[in-house]
């Protein structure tokens, strides 16, 4: 009961509509964090291919330029085919200009700080919502409400 009183909830009505409003900034807060994650997953990947591409470029340009190429190949081919797969990596992803590297880190590690501050809020939110269910149920057993009996006394 103090709880209630605490925050304000004078009615069985107003104690399901803050449940309702909690979970639903829960789902908000998750949502947000899944698309952050996949945006830093995507940059980092972006970041490993064109870091690839960069320390593998020269030796590439020295294959174009070699007169022996099988022998080149032969000596170099670890670095060759990792600077081939970081190229078409890059232009699958339509890349068609390298980003600035630097540009790139800075804005993961903003995201990263971003992806942090909502991780603290998305458990501040769970926690309230844990609260809060278990409040509820306190006051459904105390009103010996089962979920039978919400659902009819809903309808009527």
């Amino acid at each position: 009961m103090n709880f209630l009183t605490e925050h304000g909830i004078d009615a069985y009505p107003d104690l399901e509509s803050r449940v309702a409003e909690i979970s639903a900034a829960s789902e908000e807060a998750a949502a947000a964090l899944k698309t952050l994650e996949r945006r830093l997953g995507e940059m980092a990947v972006l970041i490993k291919n064109v870091t690839t591409y960069k320390q593998t470029r020269p030796v590439a340009m020295e294959y174009r330029r070699t007169a022996d190429k099988s022998r080149f190949r032969q000596e170099h081919e670890s670095a060759l085919i990792l600077y081939e797969a970081a190229g078409c990596a890059l232009r699958e992803s339509g890349v068609t200009k390298l980003p600035d590297l630097a540009a790139l880190k800075a804005e993961y590690a903003r995201l990263s700080e971003e992806k942090e501050r909502l991780y603290a809020k998305y458990g501040e939110v769970k926690k309230e919502l844990k609260e809060y269910g278990i409040i509820k149920q306190n006051v459904d057993g105390i009103l010996r409400m089962t979920p039978r009996q919400q659902e009819r006394k809903q309808e009527l």
